[in-house]
């Protein structure tokens, strides 16, 4: 009788860790959730405008992810789910890079005018900057305001 129960107890426990074994991944909702957010704050961040070759990758993974989830790829998803939000914060660091870049030269723009204001230089007097942003320049283009120098301005 005492054999009996140390066999059934050893096949239970090689069942239990059998079981263990082959669990499947369970579905990433973190991962997928943690995806969703960073995009949401990369269009926030006005990625369509300044970014949308990124943000347009981060959603293609973030759909792929969705795909996978519903396919109950579940480790699939979840690679695809960081994949996704990492695209997603590579184009909310540009976009927000874009907009830094914009205030740059608005204000480059005004120290211009008040400078010819200034010295005298024949600006109008009634100069003022333009409301509207400039154009946006080409992705991974490096721009400088009018007048700067790469030597840091110096003659």
């Amino acid at each position: 009788m005492r054999f009996f129960h140390r066999a059934m107890l050893l096949s239970t426990l090689g069942a239990g860790l059998l079981l263990a074994g082959c669990a499947s991944t369970p579905p990433p909702t973190d991962a997928m959730d943690q995806a969703s957010a960073m995009l949401a704050s990369a269009r926030a961040a006005q990625a369509p405008i300044f970014a949308p070759l990124d943000l347009g990758a981060a959603e293609a993974r973030y759909a792929q992810a969705q795909q996978a989830v519903a396919g109950k790829h579940y480790g699939q998803a979840a690679r695809l789910a960081a994949e996704a939000e990492a695209s997603a914060e590579l184009a909310r660091a540009k976009a927000q890079l874009g907009q830094m870049r914009l205030q740059i030269a608005q204000q480059a723009r005004q120290n211009a005018a008040l400078s010819s204001r200034l010295l005298g230089t024949a600006a109008p007097a009634d100069s003022t900057p333009p409301a509207a942003p400039p154009a946006v320049p080409a992705q991974g283009a490096q721009t400088y305001p009018a007048g700067a120098s790469s030597n840091g301005g110096a003659p």
